[in-house]
């Protein structure tokens, strides 16, 4: 039987309370996934994850109802076993109750469980038509008006239901006004001091998947919402299912230490992911005790990372490298390789080791034409050996409304949705890159929402609900905030000049750049995800600027010969 006390979800407690006093539930949220719950067996509780119609099934005949129907818009009306059929249809063509049922029996009596249910039981149905559909509908409306046999109906996929909520056909909108009266009508079923509710559970992606009318005002009807695994689920699942990942010791349970950083690594996959790493760990042989090897092999698709060949060697080397590149900014390289040892140690954005944050992240800002792409390409080139790492995006191409969907691709049903976006599909093709979003002030407002989850969870969902993982990257934004500016008249006016102190230049435009985000943006929340990783780069001084001309020259002496 299931378990319901202080450790179960949150989902299923607000479910047991509510199944007892409403006739209409919306279950909503992480439906597509496995859920994860507490059965009790002999005298020990164990977790198991099963298919939500698996959990239905096990739960509402728990709960001793002796009807449990099932409709989805593939499979039609089906039920947990061949005699809950019959009995619906004796209660859909408005048949009396047996003497037992209609409540003839002693009060103290208590009905038999169901038995669980079985595959040879549950009867295939053929695919409904539209007179089908309208023909269960109108059944269950009717069984749920009874008071002697205790009935509950799940809806599976109701997200399917209706092609657009808010503008039903007439026949939608005549299948969910059924349903919203159906669960106005529903009766209690009463034996003694035991009592059912009558409830009509709806199955789906969002609650406004389905119209507003099933639900708004309506005091019958109650939401739940299923939530994705947190860090202590994940936990859980590695404790319980520790014993089937390739290497675990038999008998022995993980360390604290592991257990903290599966649950880190595997911040935003499902049950069903947690699942699979089971059996990529048995098919590849990697033991659990190398978790971000079985995670990177998981989210990337790489038996070897590639920070792992960034070695003391490379690193030693790393000063000479960039300095032969950029000139004259002291500052910035001194705060870019501090980056770069920190990103090598897996200390993301300053958290920990565990954490799915970008490997690195730093805001060049200062006076155009002064090595910002150009340090970008030598730090590419310095962490994964040639510059074409680097992916550079224009953000002034990104200025209109709804820019967003070219990074990440159209929501479905719009123009290009099977392209993706060219953000995700760069980052999907190599994670081991180096971003680069140049003039990021130019971005239309919109996108820095999408800034804000990449900054705090290392991971995006594309259009196409594929899950992309920033976690292996480096992030540099560019700016020219508080060195030009546009006049109304439509000139361009500098702001700064040579002449300044690079103390000052710095001043003006971190000053700047705070005015941009918190008053002109009103986001000062994305201000906080650079803390301080912000460089500024000062003009191009004398002698400098001789050694620049002497490095193009050389080039060109070499491409020449």
């Amino acid at each position: 039987m299931i378990v319901i006390d202080t450790t179960t979800p949150r989902w299923l407690r607000e479910l047991d309370r509510f199944v007892h006093l409403h006739s209409l539930l919306i279950v909503y949220g992480n439906i597509l996934d496995l859920a994860s719950y507490p059965v009790r067996a002999g005298d020990r509780n164990y977790w198991t994850e099963t298919d939500l119609r698996t959990f239905f099934r096990r739960y509402l005949t728990g709960l001793e109802y002796e009807l449990v129907g099932e409709f989805d818009p593939v499979e039609g009306l089906a039920f947990v076993t061949t005699g809950m059929e019959r009995t619906f249809e004796r209660l859909a063509a408005g048949a009396t109750s047996t003497p037992a049922a209609a409540g003839t029996a002693p009060a103290n009596h208590t009905p038999p469980p169901s038995p669980p249910p079985t595959d040879t039981e549950t009867a295939p149905r053929p695919p409904p038509t539209a007179t089908d559909l309208e023909t269960a509908v109108r059944g269950i409306a009717r069984t749920l008006t009874n008071r002697d046999v205790p009935c509950a109906f799940v809806l599976h996929l109701a997200s399917r239901l209706a092609v657009a909520p808010d503008r039903l056909t007439r026949a939608e909108h005549t299948l969910f006004t059924r349903l919203l009266k159906a669960s106005l009508e529903a009766r209690e079923v009463v034996r003694g001091e035991r009592r059912w509710n009558n409830c009509l559970i709806l199955v789906c992606e969002r609650p406004n998947d389905l119209p507003a009318f099933l639900y708004v005002d309506n005091p019958r009807a109650r939401t739940v919402r299923l939530e994705p695994p947190n860090s202590t689920d994940r936990a859980r699942f590695l404790r319980g299912s520790y014993a089937s990942f390739y290497g675990a010791v038999p008998g022995q349970p993980p360390s604290t230490e592991l257990t903290a950083l599966f649950a880190a690594l595997t911040e935003g996959l499902s049950y069903y992911e947690l699942r699979a790493l089971i059996g990529l760990s048995l098919r590849e042989g990697i033991p659990i005790a190398q978790a971000r090897a079985l995670t990177d092999r998981y989210k990337y698709g790489v038996t070897e990372s590639e920070w792992e060949r960034l070695d003391r060697t490379r690193l030693a080397g790393a000063e000479d490298l960039v300095r032969s590149r950029v000139k004259g900014q002291e500052p910035a390289l001194r705060r870019v390789l501090e980056v770069v040892k920190r990103a090598r140690l897996g200390l993301a954005a300053g958290s920990s080791g565990a954490s799915q944050r970008p490997r690195g992240v730093l805001f060049f800002a200062g006076p155009t034409g002064v090595g910002k792409t150009e340090l970008a390409k030598a730090l590419a080139e310095l962490l994964f050996g040639r510059e074409e790492r680097l992916v550079r995006f224009d953000m002034s191409e990104y200025a209109a409304p709804h820019a967003e969907a070219r990074l990440l691709g159209a929501p479905p049903g719009y123009v290009g949705y099977e392209e993706g976006g060219k953000l995700t599909n760069a980052i999907k093709e190599q994670p081991f890159s180096v971003l680069l979003f140049d003039e990021v002030e130019k971005a239309h407002a919109s996108i820095f929402d999408k800034f804000l989850q990449v900054l705090d969870d290392g991971r995006i969902t594309d259009g196409r609900g594929e899950t992309v993982y920033f976690s292996e990257s480096v992030i540099i934004f560019t700016s020219n905030l508080g060195t030009v500016t546009t006049t109304p008249d439509g000139r361009r006016e500098v702001l700064v000049s040579a002449e300044q102190p690079y103390t000052e230049l710095r001043s003006r435009i971190l000053a700047a750049i705070r005015h941009h985000f918190n008053v002109v943006l009103d986001r000062p929340e994305i201000l906080n995800r650079f803390g301080d990783n912000f460089v500024v780069f000062e003009f191009i001084r004398p002698p400098v600027d001789e050694q620049i001309l002497d490095r193009l020259l050389a080039q060109l002496i070499a491409s020449v010969a």
